[in-house]
Order: C-alpha cells, then sequence, then structure tokens
C-alpha cells in the first residue's frame, strides 16, 4: 500500500513526516477532506489547504481548510 503524506500550508506549516498507508488515492481523499473538516469544526475556517503527497508520485491534490461536509 502506498504511503500518503498530510502536509498543512496555512499561518502555520506542518510537514507530515510519517505518513499513513492508504489503498488508493481515493482513500487518502477521505482521509484529507475528513482532516479538514475536522480542524474547521475545531478551529474555524482558516486560509491554507491540506496537500497530500504520494511517496511514489509526489503531491496529488489539496483540501482547503475552508472546506465542510
Amino acid at each position: 500500500m502506498p504511503r500518503f503524506f498530510f502536509h498543512i500550508i496555512a499561518e502555520n506549516t506542518f510537514l507530515d513526516d510519517e505518513g499513513t498507508s492508504f489503498k488508493d488515492d481515493q482513500e487518502a481523499m477521505l482521509h484529507a477532506r475528513q482532516l479538514a473538516s475536522e480542524m474547521v469544526r475545531s478551529i474555524g475556517a482558516v486560509k491554507g489547504a491540506i496537500v497530500v503527497e504520494n511517496e511514489d508520485s509526489g503531491g496529488l491534490f489539496e483540501v482547503p481548510l475552508s472546506w465542510s461536509n
């Protein structure tokens, strides 16, 4: 299973050095959306995004931190 890294790029940047294994890009996208939704609920919408990177192919996509369910 590929390892995905979820970097938070906002006022403060947090780089994910560990990553998490997911079956595919779809599962990683769902996880990124859940993270963004939880962050928006706990701290409110901020300018920034969660940038998802695949260890094999590099950057894949980003989920804005203003995204919500």
